[in-house]
């Protein structure tokens, strides 16, 4: 057993990686990679804000349709200041809070389950986060290529998270050596 704080894949020093560390991950026993074990918990993160955001978006919803169009009101005025005409009805403007309540609530719920088997040591595990996390990133890079810049910070865990699962350790964990 590997000492509190040391990954039990990782070489003792420089040089040559350790093959019987790899194969040890194989055994029926071994314990899941930290590695993974932090895409483990980024997962459930990302999936509770998922569903948070979802929650918040649906409040949206509810609103009755006098204060929906009192308030896209607002923003057309808001926006006429800046020179940019809002053409925006109420139906439209829930259309689109719908769509973003099923993006970030699906997004939420398969990353949560994806977490929550992640500890199970089958192939369609490994290739359900690896094939989620790349359609995650590539609708990010879509987002990016559209102006959002701020979709870089999630991009970068997607990125991050294939990475790792595709790391020597979660694979042989997997067996997928």
């Amino acid at each position: 057993m590997a000492p509190p704080g040391k990954d039990p894949y990782e070489p003792e020093h420089g040089g040559l990686p350790d093959f019987e560390a790899s194969f040890a991950a194989l055994r029926p026993d071994a314990p899941l990679p930290r590695r993974v074990a932090v895409v483990r918990i980024l997962m459930f993160i990302g999936g509770a804000c998922g569903i948070a955001m979802a929650l918040l978006f649906l409040q949206g919803l509810v609103l009755p349709q006098e204060q929906m169009e009192e308030a896209l009101a607002v923003q057309a005025e808001a926006l006429a200041q800046q020179g940019v005409q809002l053409e925006l009805g109420v139906e439209a403007m829930r259309a689109m809070i719908l769509v973003l309540a099923l993006v970030t609530g699906v997004y939420g719920v398969l990353s949560t389950l994806l977490a929550a088997r992640i500890r199970r040591r089958t192939v369609g595990v490994f290739w359900g986060v690896v094939l989620f996390h790349g359609a995650a990133g590539a609708l990010l890079a879509w987002n990016m290529l559209a102006g959002a810049w701020e979709a870089v910070v999630p991009l970068g865990f997607a990125v991050y998270m294939i990475a790792v699962m595709f790391g020597r350790d979660a694979r042989a964990h997997y067996g997928l050596l």
